[in-house]
């Protein structure tokens, strides 16, 4: 008696789908015939286990571009639209789309191909740091903030769906540092991170918070200051660098504490794991089951090539992204995967 694979149930087919190890088979398992498609297509994220950030990265010579999958050490080359000829990666949202810079500012989506323009950089734009997201992009509530330079100071924009120009925020900042968005409030911080300021862009309000000075003065050719969204609030990320040589010698962790006002320094992630780039964060919880992930560490990469995993309980480091041979190319940007891809995208 013949089996028709096809027609086996859809709850049986998704559990059976939610059980692949690699993404790769993932993709494959909904490639197989419609009904098998069928039976994940209501869900555009992979699995949680299967959400390990993969690397979009670039060659500003070539101008090659591919996702590197770090769990299969595997290269997916992707094409991008005529005319679009990014120079740098701005930052990513947590359903898998990339802001990028060219003359334009707009939002790709490698993984199905899909790009929206954003209002476009305003004159006075001398350089764009990064970009955040208050939700997912395919949120109708998304905001996006830039951290731009103008005239030699920091300054940070921002638009919502539906706007023709970017809208520029008063932070009461000398300098502003760096941004973070969590629970749809934007964070700010100074250069020392002794002003935090926290922006509600939907109702209007903003509140300035002086906080107690961390022991030791940063002095900014040895340290580097990264805002992360953390498990239940914005994280400090404090990089040290080796003396004369682009290299993390290790890094500290500080939660704010606005009753104290203080930044308290924290050795633990919730079990969970931050995945730092240059512009951008992302926190996932252990729970999700991701393959060959430990908890409470950090894992991180720059568009200096530097990159590997920091455990915070025990202040070694270690390897996963598999690109320690470095390679010739000159962005890097970590991006959650999103389905569905489109057919003629990136293959497996």
């Amino acid at each position: 008696m013949e089996v028709d694979w096809s027609d086996l149930p859809e709850d049986m087919l998704f559990s059976i789908a939610m059980r692949m190890d690699h993404l790769s088979d993932y993709v494959r398992f909904g490639a197989v015939c419609k009904s098998w498609r069928s039976a994940i297509s209501g869900n555009p994220q992979p699995p949680l286990h299967l959400r390990f950030p993969f690397l979009l990265l670039s060659d500003n010579i070539t101008e090659d571009h591919a996702l590197y999958s770090p769990l299969e050490r595997k290269l997916h080359p992707i094409s991008l639209h005529d005319g679009l000829h990014p120079t740098r990666f701005l930052g990513s949202s947590s359903d898998g789309w990339v802001c990028m810079i060219d003359d334009n500012l707009y939002l790709l989506n490698p993984f199905s191909g899909a790009v929206d323009f954003l209002p476009p950089p305003r004159t006075s734009f001398d350089f764009v740091f990064k970009a955040v997201w208050s939700a997912e992009k395919t949120n109708p509530n998304c905001i996006i903030a830039l951290l731009c330079e103008i005239y030699d100071r920091n300054t940070v924009y921002y638009c919502r769906p539906g706007d023709a120009r970017w809208t520029a925020l008063s932070t009461s900042l000398e300098f502003v540092n760096d941004v973070v968005f969590f629970n749809e409030n934007l964070y700010v911080v100074d250069w020392k991170a002794e002003r935090v300021v926290a922006m509600d862009l939907h109702q209007g309000t903003t509140t300035m918070m002086a906080v107690e000075a961390l022991d030791g003065f940063l002095d900014w050719m040895d340290h580097y200051l990264h805002l992360a969204a953390g498990p239940s609030g914005p994280l400090l990320v404090v990089r040290h660098m080796k003396e004369n040589v682009f290299e993390t010698e290790r890094f500290e962790l500080f939660e704010l504490d606005g009753t104290l006002k203080k930044w308290v320094e924290t050795k633990s992630l919730d079990e969970g794991m931050l995945f730092l780039g240059w512009n951008s964060s992302i926190w996932l919880s252990s729970s999700s089951g991701l393959k060959e992930c430990k908890g409470n560490s950090i894992y991180f990469i720059d568009e200096n090539k530097d990159l590997g995993i920091f455990y915070l309980e025990g202040g070694s480091f270690g390897s996963i992204w598999g690109l320690d041979e470095r390679p010739l190319y000159y962005n890097f940007e970590l991006v959650v995967p999103i389905l569905p891809w489109k057919e003629d995208g990136i293959t497996f």
